[in-house]
């Protein structure tokens, strides 16, 4: 070994077990320790998401071996029966649920009606910007990808479309599935293009005569049957699913990725909050990412890949949960210009 490197290993070694070093250490062990003490007194912790209710059960029972001395609960709907009970209980001054999930969209309504707090746990210091709440409140512990797909029997590689302008090419006129129930899309465009050119996009691709349909799975489904030869707007996950068991699909990324995100975040008055952090920091954590992985979703922390495909080189552009008040103009305009009933 050189002289140079034997220094520079004994330099490392040195800051390495450093009384700087060590003392940080200790402190980050102590506080993770009194975390874990005052959730043992608590005793419990209740979570409302929208995971389903496979994954839910999935990270309860893992979560309750790491922690026995815990007893998890849950309650299951979807996004918006979250918010609607969370809403509901605050109104008549019942405050049991410690933890939220649900989509982007539903979770900044809760932090408005000033039902979450702010929790920065250490995990959220490996998730991307955009990805974490900017006041601290919440940070993405899932995400959807928003992408074109085309028909692999339909369509050659070299002839699919690789950005949303190329959908508007005369060859594709007849041809084209759009999911017309998506005014998160419709907003994230008008981000990245600004709102006219963003609604002469959607214009133009109206007068392209695609057939329109409501959600996400079902254009996808359609479009494996042959139904379209390409779709705007379906998610890549889906697609990826379809394809990896043997449909005619592939997913196409228009970067940055219009990426939906779905947070986690703590109950403003959650009455076991200690439990409730040590339960959001498992769930960001790589072990609890890869249980969300290993169930066929996209995990929040990049350095996670999902069995569909991999993220670590596309870019994404996360859904601002803050513009969630623009869905409902942003969806009668989407219709209305797309000639959907």
């Amino acid at each position: 070994m050189s002289g140079g490197r034997l220094r520079a290993r004994l330099r490392c070694s040195a800051f390495v077990f450093s009384p700087v070093f060590i003392v940080l250490l200790m402190s980050a062990g102590a506080r993770a320790g009194a975390l874990e003490d005052s959730a043992k007194v608590e005793n419990e912790v209740v979570l409302y998401s929208s995971l389903n209710n496979e994954q839910i059960v999935t990270f309860v029972e893992a979560f309750r071996k790491k922690y026995p001395f815990i007893q998890p609960s849950f309650y299951r709907g979807t996004s918006e029966r979250v918010l609607q009970r969370a809403l509901t209980e605050a109104k008549v001054g019942r405050y049991a649920v410690d933890v939220f999930t649900s989509a982007g969209f539903q979770l900044e309504l809760l932090k408005e009606a000033g039902l979450t707090q702010k929790f920065v746990p250490a995990e959220s210091a490996a998730y991307d910007e955009g990805f974490k709440d900017p006041d601290g409140h919440w940070v993405n512990l899932h995400s959807l990808l928003n992408a074109m797909a085309y028909n692999t029997q339909l369509v050659r590689p070299g002839e699919a479309p690789k950005k949303y302008e190329d959908l508007l090419a005369p060859k594709w006129k007849g041809k084209l599935g759009v999911n017309a129930q998506d005014p998160e899309w419709y907003v994230n465009l008008q981000r990245r293009m600004g709102k006219d050119k963003a609604k002469n996009f959607l214009k133009a691709l109206a007068a392209q005569q695609p057939a329109l349909r409501d959600g996400h799975n079902i254009v996808a489904q359609l479009l494996a049957a042959g139904e379209f030869y390409a779709v705007s707007n379906t998610y890549a996950h889906i697609v990826g699913r379809i394809k990896g068991q043997g449909g005619p699909v592939q997913y196409v990324f228009d970067e940055p990725v219009i990426t939906y995100i779905h947070p986690v975040a703590l109950a403003k008055f959650a009455p076991h909050p200690n439990a409730g952090k040590l339960l959001i920091r498992f769930m960001l954590s790589s072990e609890g990412q890869k249980m969300l992985r290993d169930q066929g979703r996209i995990p929040g922390l990049r350095e996670i890949d999902p069995k569909v495909f991999s993220l670590r080189q596309i870019k994404l552009q996360a859904s601002d949960p803050r513009l969630a008040k623009e869905y409902a103009p942003a969806g009668e305009e989407m219709r209305a210009i797309l000639g959907a009933k």
